[in-house]
Parts: C-alpha cells; sequence; structure tokens
C-alpha cells in the first residue's frame, strides 16, 4: 500500500508542477511563447510586403533562450 501512495503522490505533484509552469504562458520565462521574436517576425514580414528597406533585426536567443 505504502508503494502505491508514494506513487500516486508523485504522479499528482509532477502534474502540479506542470500546471504551474504552463499557467501563464506570456510571462518572458524559459518555458513560455516567445511573443517578442514572434512579433518581430511578423513586422519584419509585414515591412517586406511593403518594401520597405530600413528593417529591424531579428530577435537572436540569449543563453539559447528566445524571448
Amino acid at each position: 500500500m505504502v508503494p502505491f501512495s508514494v506513487l500516486v503522490s508523485w504522479v499528482f505533484n509532477v502534474i502540479e508542477a506542470a500546471g504551474y509552469t504552463s499557467e501563464n504562458p506570456f510571462e518572458n520565462d524559459i518555458y513560455d511563447v516567445p511573443m517578442t521574436a514572434i512579433c518581430r517576425s511578423i513586422e519584419i514580414d509585414l515591412r517586406e510586403l511593403l518594401e520597405e528597406t530600413e528593417l529591424p533585426p531579428k530577435v537572436e536567443a540569449v543563453n539559447d533562450v528566445m524571448y
């Protein structure tokens, strides 16, 4: 009974941790949606369609994390 209880408790704790991590996807954390990079990419694409010559630089990853 004890090993089963430990296993069930561990599963619920892992689910809680995963839920907490994905609760706010727009806070610029490591596992969040890179909204700045997505918006900059859309801006660059739209400016290219308008044939503008001065385009903003693309957002680069910082410490292998895209914000």
